[in-house]
């Protein structure tokens, strides 16, 4: 009988010992790859998915817009400990450009992805220039993410970033990219007949983060401006009651997370309709892809217009 214990006893242990050699030699096999930062929700989801598997990808201020975003302490400290820092535009991101990696002793790659995608100027700026007191950051309009074409351009661009940082999976990120685009392209091509036929081409935003979106599919975006998520003034609701009714405005979109305040004073003053048009800078956290959060966006605008 304890012939047979001290049996299986040696049985389990060898067993437990050959899983473990196993499990060791499975870890080994798994290569850590780049470790990656990227600025806000789109960039990490475009970096997220022509990335795959291959590295460590992570993303500074999840839950908030880029706009008024400055990186904390901490922030800075995740980007200098990376591999590769990845952010979408100096327009946006101006901090960016401010950061010293080698003055920190820091090897970090800092890279700018939408370096050749066509950047317009918001619009009533098209004849002013930088200079003489004149920000190029307050000419360009930034939200190229929001017009799916331009989406697939920038995951292109990403894949050669990516690919340029680590050869040896160079192919893995171009191929991951091509296949971004080739389903950005698609969703463009669903979306273009549905906008062409919409019997209104116009919409009202309070944020007008959509002059892409309205210039690849033909229609005009109207901004309601100085309208932030406070309570409006009686100045400013007088004139948004002027706007709206100068312009036959049935609905304003306004932005994820806009106070209460605002949405019952536009309503109680207007007499409009308030909807949701998300901007897509803060992390929906809804475990869908960036394409798939875009299409909730373009699918949003084009009930309203149909």
């Amino acid at each position: 009988m304890l012939k047979k214990v001290i049996r299986g006893c040696f049985v389990a242990l060898f067993g437990f010992v050959l899983a473990a050699c196993s499990a060791q030699k499975e870890a080994s096999q798994v290569q850590p790859g780049m470790k990656i930062v990227t600025s806000f929700y789109p960039i990490y989801s475009l970096v997220k998915e022509v990335s795959g598997n291959k590295n460590d990808v992570r993303m500074i201020g999840s839950r908030q817009g880029i706009h008024s975003y400055e990186p904390s302490a901490a922030d800075i400290k995740a980007i200098y400990d990376a591999d590769v820092f990845i952010y979408h535009s100096r327009i946006l991101e101006s901090w960016a450009g401010r950061l010293e990696p080698n003055l920190q002793g820091s090897s970090v790659k800092v890279l700018e992805a939408s370096t050749n995608l066509p950047l317009t100027k918001v619009p009533g700026l098209e004849d002013m220039e930088a200079g003489q007191g004149i920000d190029e950051a307050s000419l360009y309009d930034p939200h190229t993410w929001l017009d799916p074409v331009l989406v697939g351009q920038e995951a292109v661009a990403i894949g050669e970033l990516l690919a340029e940082s680590d050869p040896k999976n160079a192919d893995y990120y171009r191929q991951n990219a091509a296949t971004l685009e080739e389903k950005a392209q698609k969703l463009a091509d669903k979306y273009s007949p549905i906008f062409s036929k919409a019997t209104s081409k116009t919409f009202v935003t309070q944020h007008t983060a959509f002059s892409y979106t309205a210039q690849r599919f033909g229609l005009k975006q109207l901004g309601i401006a100085g309208v932030s998520e406070e309570e409006p003034s009686p100045r400013q609701l007088a004139e948004i009651k002027e706007f709206v009714d100068t312009y036959n405005v049935q609905t304003i979109f306004t932005e994820k997370g806009a106070s209460d305040k605002l949405a019952k004073a536009l309503a109680s003053s207007t007499g409009v309709d308030l909807k949701v048009l998300d901007p897509l800078e803060a992390d929906p956290e809804n475990n869908l892809t960036y394409l798939e959060n875009l299409e909730q966006v373009l699918e949003t605008l084009a009930q309203e217009l149909k």
